[in-house]
């Protein structure tokens, strides 16, 4: 396959230490994000560093087998999943803790095609990122919704804003995880907190998501670009 591309937007939140990029419901359960520099490459002659994060801090890859008992983890996935062309549906008229649903995303039909991507632009994380607000008062995606993607064929779905009502508050319960389950149930992926989904917004370009190939894990950190 051959294209040409102009531009190259990076749609991926930066690492930093700290707790801020990583779900309230988790943080008692893993550490916080971390970069350490054990040599400096002023006084060193070498820079050595290590980052240590959470899976499911920042912007990631979820595979089925975060919440899919029998689901396939990031090394089982073919790569051809993570790129292709995608298109970036306006629901920015959702409101904080409000639904995103199915007709909302009905006005976007025709630029969703069966093997494409499909991203959902809020601006919630270029507003929000940061704040405990955009965690607890995010809008989500609503099952219907979440089935509507499913049912368009998308292989790859992501999101810039916190989608799972089952997982706001300050403990996780995975049993109300509803829309995890719907979209990684039927194979599709799905990459958490994107940022400047503004750039794309309304037009078709061409994205890569590229993960860790972390064996046996349910999901990575992940680099989202967008090429057009």
């Amino acid at each position: 396959m051959q294209f040409s591309y102009s531009e190259v937007i990076d749609l991926t939140m930066p690492i930093v230490s700290g707790t801020d990029v990583v779900p309230p419901g988790i943080r008692n359960v893993v550490p916080p994000v971390s970069f350490t520099l054990y040599r400096r490459s002023e006084t060193d002659g070498i820079q050595v560093g290590e980052y240590q994060t959470p899976i499911h801090a920042g912007t990631h890859l979820d595979a089925p087998k975060h919440v899919i008992g029998d689901g396939k983890t990031m090394d089982d996935l073919d790569m051809a999943q993570f790129v292709g062309m995608a298109y970036c549906a306006d629901v920015s008229q959702v409101k904080p803790n409000e639904e995103i649903t199915a007709q909302m995303l009905e006005p976007y039909a025709d630029k969703v095609k069966p093997g494409s991507i499909l991203f959902l632009y809020t601006g919630w994380n270029e507003k929000m990122a940061g704040t405990l607000e955009y965690w607890m008062e995010s809008p989500t995606l609503s099952p219907e919704a979440s089935q509507w993607i499913v049912d368009k064929g998308v292989k790859f779905s992501g999101y810039d804003f916190f989608q799972d009502k089952g997982a706001k508050g300050f403990k996780t319960n995975p049993a109300e995880f509803l829309s995890h389950k719907i979209i990684l149930g039927n194979g599709v992926v799905q990459v958490e907190h994107l940022t400047n989904l503004s750039k794309v917004v309304g037009t078709e370009f061409f994205a890569i998501g590229l993960p860790l190939k972390i064996k046996g894990a349910e999901g990575s950190p992940t680099r989202v670009i967008a090429l057009r």
